[in-house]
């Protein structure tokens, strides 16, 4: 499975007019200009939990794409072995 992109993240969540919207109920100020440049910039870290209620990612897919959109290259660690 390949690693998911901030556009598919955006689109997954319901666009950026969804996100925008939700963020307002849960109290929060992101706007839809500033989805818009989250594809260059990654997603901010503070507007995580917005994201991840309204999709199924995972903190570490959220890093991964943040890496990604900002052309770094990271390698996550694996998880311990039981």
């Amino acid at each position: 499975m390949s690693a998911a992109t901030i556009k598919q993240i955006i689109k997954n969540a319901g666009g950026p007019d969804a996100i925008a919207q939700a963020s307002s109920k849960a109290g929060g100020d992101i706007s839809k200009d500033a989805v818009y440049k989250w594809s260059k910039t990654g997603i901010p870290d503070r507007h995580w939990p917005v994201i991840i209620a309204l999709t199924n990612y995972r903190p570490e897919e959220l890093y991964a794409a943040n890496c990604a959109a900002r052309g770094l290259r990271v390698q996550l660690p694996l998880e311990a072995a039981e």
